[in-house]
């Protein structure tokens, strides 16, 4: 986990190994990626998909996931395993359905995780002082100091430059915008900017 800070704020980059892995399963299932709000596919495309098994509607399995989703994304655990994933309140289906997928799933998260910190030790330097260029820009803008802030931002393996926004202290981004200045500042400044304020 990287981590940028200043004055009063403090911002922590990282992949999320647990929703990497949700994200893997959701399109080897070939879910939608509308639900619980739109997220990409992964990157690199899945090369086959495992069909559906049990009596569970394609539909009512979506929305499984997205509540199997949305639990992983207010638990703040760094989970690795299969038995730390949040499951044990979600329909049977779906539990069995992550375990036939899970190895695929763990290996593609694990390969994720470690590219992203590659890529992290590649850049250095020159990507840690993003956060602090954003923010001292948007100090700038605003004539004052950064009100104190904390905002955990969490990479996900998906196509594209995209980023959500979840909750107040959490944003959600694509590898495409954590390593591109310009995307940063274009997507992340909007959030930065209302928390300096």
């Amino acid at each position: 986990m990287r981590f940028a800070q200043g004055s009063g704020w403090r911002m922590s980059l990282d992949a999320s190994w647990p929703l990497s892995v949700a994200l893997y399963i959701r399109d080897a299932l070939a879910l939608p990626a509308t639900k619980p709000f739109f997220v990409p596919p992964v990157e690199p495309e899945l090369p086959e998909q495992i069909p559906v098994q049990g009596p569970l509607e394609l539909s009512l399995l979506a929305d499984e996931w997205a509540l199997w989703f949305t639990a992983l994304i207010n638990n703040r655990s760094g989970s690795r395993s299969l038995d730390e994933l949040l499951l044990e309140h979600r329909h049977l289906d779906l539990q069995s359905a992550v375990e036939r997928c899970f190895i695929a799933a763990q290996s593609a998260a694990e390969l994720f995780k470690l590219s992203f910190h590659d890529e992290l030790m590649r850049s250095g330097k020159n990507h840690a002082a993003i956060p602090s260029r954003l923010v001292r820009t948007i100090e700038k803008e605003l004539g004052h100091r950064a009100a104190p802030f904390e905002l955990a931002v969490r990479v996900l393996p998906v196509q594209g430059q995209w980023l959500h926004r979840p909750s107040a202290k959490l944003v959600l981004m694509s590898s495409a915008v954590a390593f591109d200045p310009e995307a940063q500042l274009r997507l992340l400044g909007p959030v930065l900017r209302e928390l300096a304020r």
